[in-house]
């Protein structure tokens, strides 16, 4: 199906309206990649995939809204963070009411409040999923990733904000709406907890025209069962039987595209942790220094984009500024760069656009490569092996044909 590669009017339109209604984070990594020699694909500039939004959050000095001119605005209380379990029938599920129908709305933006609890924040860095469900899919998908902070130096009165655009899920959050939470860490105790609280906001913009997602499609979900993982809700990486490009893993996914599509976007979050230092011999054999640096959480990595089986040129970054002031003081390393996040902030988000002949209705494939690695690790949930959590959604929009 080559024809999605074809340069369309319509799709040109719709990826200006897009570059609009997604956030764009002011500060963005330039990151040098001087190692790798992953396959370069055809140029970017010709590619039928686009990315709209590199990181997906703001800090609350770069907040670009107005939250006092929103037309609906509700908050959760500040919710204590602690160990709920592994299993996915274990995590915290907590409900918001929201209007009965949210279709007149233009955007929606979420405040993510980090705080503590009693005495204050605990210690660890720790990760942080909230899901929610989709009714129509019965499905969860991942709605914000975010790691707490080194907190043990901080008081009661403590707190962080951070903005995020969620618009793409406005249509999931009416009527009585249920969220789960997933916390990776046993910091918590009665004296001292993590915490957070979000407050959803709408906006009706004056000339704007509220976007019709016509679908939701889940394309990769590491946290769901699976044999590769790393019993923590992550994907292992390198392990020699358990390829984190193995079919049921980053293998190729289909999307099934109705009549009437206009464009697809892309809402992937991918997040690397784990050192492999089991005994320090992990290594790229495709890069020109091959040994690898406690990969996963502090190894920069990136996925390469593959449509209908053709490279698109497109890769994403999995990596995060954190020193040279681009975080907060804490306790910990919060100044080391990582794989995709930094203690105390929302994990990387990035919206990627697929433009699309709005005459099409059939099914276009993706497929993401990480680069090969070879780990040390005989066993996909051996200490300290490399892993990546995987989030990766397509919302669909449009206007439906019959």
């Amino acid at each position: 199906m080559k024809r999605v590669f074809m340069y369309l009017a319509g799709a040109v339109m719709a990826l200006s309206v897009v570059m609009t209604t997604q956030s764009c984070k002011s500060d963005e990594p330039v990151v040098d990649d001087p190692d790798s020699t992953m396959i370069p694909g055809p140029d970017p500039a010709l590619s039928p995939i686009a990315l709209s939004d590199s990181l997906g959050w703001y800090w609350e000095k770069d907040c670009p809204w107005n939250l006092a001119e929103a037309t609906y605005s509700t908050s959760t209380e500040a919710m204590r963070l602690h160990f709920y379990g592994w299993e996915l029938d274990e995590d915290t599920v907590f409900h918001v009411s929201f209007p009965a129908s949210t279709e007149q709305y233009t955007r929606a933006v979420l405040t993510y409040r980090m705080c503590g609890w009693n005495q204050g924040p605990a210690e660890w860095d720790m990760t942080t999923m909230i899901k929610i469900y989709d009714k129509e899919n019965d499905a969860w998908i991942e709605f914000v990733r975010a790691i707490t902070p080194y907190g043990g130096s901080f008081g009661p009165d403590w707190e962080k904000k951070f903005y995020l655009d969620i618009t793409e899920f406005l249509p999931l959050m009416q009527g009585e709406t249920d969220f789960r939470i997933f916390y990776c860490g046993w910091d918590a105790t009665d004296e001292r907890a993590h915490a957070v609280q979000l407050t959803f906001s709408f906006f009706e913009e004056a000339g704007r025209t509220p976007q019709r997602c016509i679908g939701r499609q889940k394309l990769y979900d590491s946290t769901l069962p699976n044999d590769g993982s790393n019993g923590y809700r992550a994907w292992s990486y390198g392990v020699a039987g358990w390829s984190i490009e193995d079919p049921s893993r980053l293998g190729e996914r289909t999307i099934d595209v109705p009549l009437g599509t206009d464009y697809i976007i892309l809402r992937v979050c991918i997040t690397g942790h784990g050192q492999d230092s089991y005994n320090g011999t992990g290594r790229f054999p495709n890069r020109k220094k091959t040994k690898a640096t406690s990969c996963a959480e502090f190894d920069h990595n990136r996925y390469e984009i593959v449509l209908n089986g053709e490279p698109t040129g497109q890769s994403g970054y999995i990596w995060e500024i954190n020193e040279g002031g681009k975080n907060y003081p804490q306790a910990g390393t919060y100044k080391y760069n990582r794989g995709g996040w930094g203690p105390g902030k929302p994990c990387n988000v990035q919206h990627w656009l697929i433009k699309w002949n709005p005459l099409q209705s059939k099914t276009i494939t993706l497929d993401f490569n990480l680069e090969e690695y070879v780990s040390p690790c005989t066993e996909p949930n051996q200490q300290y092996v490399a892993c990546y959590y995987v989030m990766a959604d397509a919302f669909l929009y449009g206007e439906i044909k019959n």
